[in-house]
C-alpha cells in the first residue's frame, strides 16, 4: 500500500494541508489496492487539487478532480473517451468528539463522517468512491449521436443506411392520405 496516499486526522494542523496533484491511472485501477472497488479502463491520469481544513472538532475535506474512461457509447455502442470532473466535499471527525467546540461557531452543516482515531483516510480510497458516484450509467458519445440504425444495426454516424422503412402498419398511416388546405 502506497503511505503517500494515507493520511491522518490527529495530525491535521488548524492551517490545514492542500495539494495539487496527478495520480497514476493504474494507482485508482488497481484491483488489489483499498476498499473500494478499483476504477476500470482509465486513460488518463486523474488531477486533484484539495484541500483538508480543521475547524475545531471537524475535518473539511474538498477540492476538484479531472480524469478520462474509456466508455461504449449508449446510442451507438463506440468506443471513447468519457470526460468527467466533480467538485468534492466531505466532513469528518474522530469518534467520541463532540462535532461542534465551543471556537467552532463557523462549523458546517450536513453530514459528519465519523472516523476512530486516530483518523486514518486513505485518500485514494476518497477519490474512487467519488469516481463512483459521479459514474453514469449510460453516456453517449456526442449530443450530436445518431446511433444505431433500428433495422440493419449500421452505426449512423459513420454510414448510410438503406434500410427501407415500412409503417404502412402504423396507426398514423391513414394520416398521409389526408389532405390539408391551408
Amino acid at each position: 500500500m502506497q503511505k503517500q496516499w494515507l493520511m491522518t486526522l490527529q495530525g491535521v494542523t488548524s492551517s490545514g494541508r492542500s495539494w495539487d496533484v496527478t495520480i497514476p491511472a493504474a494507482a485508482l485501477g488497481d484491483k488489489e489496492r483499498g476498499q473500494v472497488a478499483a476504477i476500470p479502463d482509465l486513460v488518463r491520469d486523474l488531477t486533484w487539487v484539495g484541500e483538508l481544513q480543521r475547524k475545531g472538532n471537524v475535518f473539511h475535506l474538498c477540492g476538484e478532480w479531472k480524469t478520462a474512461v474509456r466508455r461504449e457509447c449508449s446510442r451507438c455502442t463506440a468506443k471513447f473517451d468519457w470526460q468527467f470532473s466533480a467538485l468534492m466535499e466531505r466532513d469528518f471527525q474522530l469518534a467520541g468528539e463532540s462535532r461542534y467546540a465551543d471556537s467552532d461557531a463557523e462549523a458546517s452543516e450536513g453530514v459528519c463522517e465519523s472516523l476512530p482515531a486516530p483518523g486514518a483516510l486513505d485518500l485514494l480510497d476518497l477519490l474512487k468512491e467519488d469516481i463512483w458516484l459521479v459514474w453514469k450509467a449510460d453516456v453517449i458519445c456526442a449530443e450530436e449521436c445518431k446511433g444505431l440504425c433500428l433495422g440493419c444495426g449500421c452505426n449512423l454516424n459513420t454510414e448510410v443506411c438503406s434500410c427501407v422503412v415500412d409503417d404502412s402498419n402504423s396507426p398514423f398511416a391513414a394520416l398521409r392520405k389526408l389532405k390539408v388546405d391551408g
